[in-house]
């Protein structure tokens, strides 16, 4: 099985970039990034031409810096590129599979470059592949598999050889729901039971809010937003959020009568400005006298499209 991952420090981030520039000839596609991919689900996010890609590479090695510094579990890719690759799996956004090998082929062959025995290669290829619930499509050649089922055989691939971290772009690009769904629950489980650092580049962000700790936008080359969705999602002024079945708009009059601020949110929910100890009482006695059944009263949220907007908007001003 998939086993807790011993060489990420919880205290540390597992990558860390400082002061990063990557240039292709006049362009420069990386411009001064700093940030840290730390245990948990982080979501790489920006719109095209972001640089998130370029990013990946850096992390891995593959591109040579104009400027700054990466690391991985405290290792240089671009002095030990080898020894980060191990450390590290990917599931690329482009077909990586191999046409003609049986899917469990597939997944044997990355293990055995990884560096495993003959046998344990196999054994580890039927592990993984069970794990992520392939059945007897393993043997099949890859060609002739479902969009959905390459997805598997590639993420299959990426963890045989029990990576600390785990980098996927797009993972759920081509997947019917229950597709989606099933993936984004073995990247949680990753991340949860066994201790594994991941690192999601997607421009899909309800996927982000499902999944994420934490997140890290790109825009024109540069770091907008990073932190943990808890926080980038919090208003500035609390908010109280309740949702009920009833005259909704009864109780919003009452409410601004009483001078609350109040608003109907579009899936028909009351959300008030919580800004005294008291907010809460009187949101619900409001409730009550306007007959509303309450189903739930909690703090509201912004919706990480919105933040996520704004912070590109942010990216174009500045943009040279």
């Amino acid at each position: 099985m998939i086993h807790a991952c011993p060489t990420a420090v919880a205290d540390e981030p597992a990558v860390r970039l400082d002061g990063v520039v990557k240039r292709y000839g006049r362009r420069t596609v990386l411009d001064d990034v700093t940030c840290a991919v730390r245990a948990g689900v982080t979501g790489l996010v920006g719109p095209n031409g972001a640089g998130k890609s370029t990013l990946v590479r850096s992390i891995l090695g593959l591109v040579r810096l104009a400027a700054g510094r990466a690391t991985v579990f405290g290792i240089d890719p671009a002095r030990e590129p080898r020894r980060v690759r191990r450390l590290v799996g990917v599931v690329p956004e482009d077909e990586c599979t191999v046409p003609g090998l049986q899917a469990v082929e597939m997944v044997r062959y990355a293990a055995r470059l990884s560096g495993l025995p003959a046998i344990e290669a196999l054994r580890r290829a039927h592990e993984v592949l069970d794990w992520c619930d392939a059945g007897q499509e393993r043997y099949r050649t890859v060609e002739t598999l479902s969009v959905g089922m390459r997805q598997k055989v590639a993420f299959a691939a990426a963890i045989v050889h029990d990576p600390a971290l785990v980098i996927l772009d797009e993972p759920t690009n081509g997947l019917d729901p229950l597709e989606r769904q099933a993936m984004l629950g073995r990247l949680t489980t990753l991340a949860r039971d066994h201790g594994k650092t991941v690192l999601v580049s997607t421009h899909v962000l309800p996927d982000v809010q499902a999944i994420c700790d934490r997140v890290i936008v790109l825009a024109a080359g540069r770091v907008r937003l990073e932190g943990t969705i808890d926080d980038l999602t919090r208003p500035v002024v609390p908010h109280l959020r309740l949702e009920a079945a009833g005259p909704v708009e009864e109780c919003v009059s009452l409410l601004r009568a009483r001078g609350v601020d109040a608003t109907r949110a579009e899936d028909g929910a009351i959300v008030v400005a919580a800004r005294d100890a008291t907010a809460a009482g009187t949101l619900l006695l409001a409730a009550r006298e306007s007959g509303l059944a309450v189903r739930s009263l909690e703090p509201a949220r912004r919706r990480f499209e919105e933040v996520f907007l704004e912070a590109i908007d942010g990216g174009r001003d500045a943009a040279p």
